[in-house]
């Protein structure tokens, strides 16, 4: 027979003022969840979420988004957050932030969610749910709350908006399961005939010093990364996709990575090297592409970052 817990063993919790433990949401909260988003893995059912960037910019806001991220099945996922009862500001903004990057979802994260902003988000989701994936945009309203247990403080994030179908979506995705970060996992999951190629861009990049990879599990992609500048940090290069294709991220202008008077010639390497690059604004998308475009586009914007780094110093 199992013992019985002393009653000194079972406590309450008690709330917390969100303050107490980051004082600021710009400079305190932000950076944590960032670093901290599997605390939203199970809050928001989409299995493991993987930061791609904080405080991205989008041509025509003087603001930018708090975080951005992609779930498993390689969705982006943009990421508002606000102290205090979110506003219109916030979750139109938000709203524009997602359209921006190309994003799947918007996660907007407060204290409270006045009735009239989730009345606002469910008519979204509705929306989404009519449209489907491919043309809507899913809205997750999340309320953040803080408990203390001794010396111990506990988030609780609580969604109270969300769309009926996305943990379905989620859950069929394709992309299969499992929890294996390896390039060769990775590598399994592409087509044949996309493999080598494939292969190829990741053993240039493995020969890199300071190269960063990263594969997610349960995911459709694995992004590339090079911590050229220090105040950018890890910097996206590129995402090789599972289905054959790979992603090229345009908005290195907007993070200062790239000056605006060598955008133009940026636009030009990334044509040469992207025969069949689409004309999204900010992420495009290849196919039928040679290793070797990969490495040279890759060579190119590593030099002016390094250069625009040094001017910068």
């Amino acid at each position: 027979m199992t013992a019985r817990l002393p009653s000194d063993l079972i406590v309450r919790p008690e709330p917390a003022n969100i303050r107490v433990v980051w004082p600021n949401e710009a400079h305190d909260f932000t950076p944590w969840l960032a670093a901290n988003l599997s605390w939203l893995d199970e809050t928001l059912e989409l299995g493991e979420l993987q930061l791609v960037g904080t405080e991205m910019p989008i041509p025509g806001f003087a603001r930018n988004l708090d975080i951005l991220a992609t779930a498993a099945d390689g969705t982006r996922i943009a990421i508002e957050n606000q102290y205090r009862k979110v506003d219109h500001d916030h979750l139109t903004r938000g709203l524009a932030y997602a359209v921006g990057h190309e994003c799947g979802a918007l996660v907007v994260i407060a204290e409270a969610h006045g009735r009239e902003f989730v009345a606002i988000a469910d008519y979204l989701n509705h929306a989404y749910e009519s449209v489907g994936a491919e043309r809507g945009i899913a809205v997750f309203l999340v309320e953040l709350s803080v408990q203390k247990v001794g010396a111990h403080f506990v988030p609780r994030f609580t969604v109270v908006s969300r769309p009926n179908t996305w943990l379905t979506d989620v859950h069929q995705s394709p992309s299969g399961g499992g929890d294996d970060r390896s390039v060769a996992a990775f590598l399994a999951r592409c087509p044949a005939d996309f493999r080598p190629v494939a292969a190829q861009v990741i053993e240039d990049w493995q020969r890199r010093e300071g190269a960063f990879i990263r594969i997610t599990p349960s995911s459709a992609s694995i992004s590339l990364d090079y911590p050229y500048s220090a105040t950018t940090g890890h910097t996206s290069i590129y995402g090789i996709y599972d289905n054959g294709g790979l992603g090229v991220q345009r908005g290195y202008y907007r993070a200062s990575v790239v000056p605006d008077e060598r955008v133009e010639e940026m636009d030009a390497v990334m044509a040469s090297c992207f025969p069949t690059l689409t004309d999204k604004p900010f992420y495009r998308t290849a196919r039928d592409f040679e290793p070797a475009g990969a490495a040279r586009f890759a060579d190119w914007l590593i030099a002016v970052g390094m250069e625009e780094e040094q001017t910068q110093a």
